[in-house]
């Protein structure tokens, strides 16, 4: 009786219908968001600029410091992106792709970790369009202070349109 009994249970839970579930698709790891590439890598934003202070009265300043700078400046020529367009990891350091016609990708070479990150930022080049010649490369430190003194206060004194 204990084996009949046995029997027809096992039976009646081999017939147990289950429902159908469709799990949500995944989709392909191609199709996952791809992070925001005008976003200042979190290792450089407290990095510390080690190129040579054009002035004695210019403060040392970080890489997200003349990012923001940079940002104030296109801002006061009413410009509606952002002086990053994307940073891309290199060997030693980031380069930087700008919204700027008139700034090639920024090179940053970078050495240490944590606090003592230090960036040296290399000559720009302007492009060929630059003319004379002899203007066509920026050296970093220059570009510092160009972004210094121009990204803190706006020269224009008009509304934007």
């Amino acid at each position: 009786m204990l084996a009949l009994l046995l029997l027809v249970l096992a039976s009646a839970c081999s017939r147990v219908s289950m429902p159908d579930v469709s799990l949500p698709g995944l989709g392909d790891k191609d199709d996952a968001p791809i992070a925001d590439q005008t976003a200042t890598p979190r290792d450089l934003l407290a990095a510390q600029l080690a190129n040579p202070r054009a002035r004695e009265d210019m403060p040392n300043m970080t890489v997200g410091k003349l990012i923001e700078f940079a940002d104030r400046y296109l801002a006061c020529d009413c410009a509606t992106t952002r002086f990053v367009r994307a940073w891309e990891k290199t060997a030693e350091g980031y380069l930087l792709t700008t919204n700027s016609a008139a700034v090639r990708p920024l090179e940053f070479v970078c050495r240490g970790d944590g606090p003592a990150r230090e960036c040296f930022l290399t000559e720009i080049d302007r492009g060929a369009q630059t003319e004379p010649f002899a203007e066509r490369f920026v050296p970093g430190s220059q570009f510092i202070e160009f972004l210094y003194d121009n990204g803190v206060r706006c020269e224009r004194e008009t509304p934007c349109p």
